[in-house]
């Protein structure tokens, strides 16, 4: 619970990092619909939601969940999490939001996995800098590729499966930093039209 508020607390942070005037933000696409190919790959669906704000910014925002189980009697995976990217466009004023973008992303969740033996059962929150392409499809459908670098907190209990009474036992806990891989997507997006006046 912890871990969504402070999730929240940044987006909502991340919100007013453009004021433009009116006019500026009216003639700029308001908002789009996006999903990571990748997420889906890994059998856990993503929707993420994007708002343009004036002409150079953005904010994303987008969610994943996944649940399901392998094999007849033994092992199961859950994932959810949900994360968001304030947006800076190199090229919006010759181009518009499309082409190259530089991004702050910070993402969280959490996961249970296990097998017939063992399992990881935990938290991670991840945060750093992106950088993305937006490739034009056709008409308002677009291709979005991204990639982030940056920290990487998670902390999760290990357990293991007690064959005597069949129960799985907490076998410790862990918590690691690290630097690495934060942001990985290949998302097709659809762009809603400006509405003309």
């Amino acid at each position: 619970m912890k871990l969504l508020q402070l999730i929240t607390c940044t987006l909502l942070a991340l919100l007013p990092l453009n004021s433009r005037n009116a006019q500026a933000q009216e003639a700029a696409p308001r908002i789009a619909l996006s999903s990571n190919l990748l997420s889906w790959a890994t059998l856990a669906p993503n929707l993420g939601v994007e708002v343009y704000i004036g002409k150079e910014f953005s904010i994303a925002a987008d969610g994943s969940y996944g649940m399901w189980n392998y094999s007849h009697t033994h092992g199961s995976i859950q994932t959810w999490s949900v994360g968001g990217e304030a947006r800076y466009w190199l090229q919006a004023r010759q181009y518009g939001f499309r082409r190259t973008y530089i991004g702050l992303s910070v993402r969280g969740g959490e996961y249970d996995q296990y097998d017939s033996s063992d399992g990881h059962s935990g938290e991670a929150l991840l945060t750093g800098l992106t950088v993305g392409y937006r490739f034009i499809l056709h008409g308002n459908w677009f291709f979005d590729a991204g990639l982030g670098l940056g920290y990487i907190h998670t902390r999760y209990d290990r357990y293991f499966r007690n064959k005597r009474f069949e129960t799985y036992e907490l076998n410790g806990e862990r918590t690691r930093n690290l630097f690495g891989l934060t942001n990985l997507h290949a998302s097709v997006v659809y762009r809603f039209p400006t509405k003309k006046r």
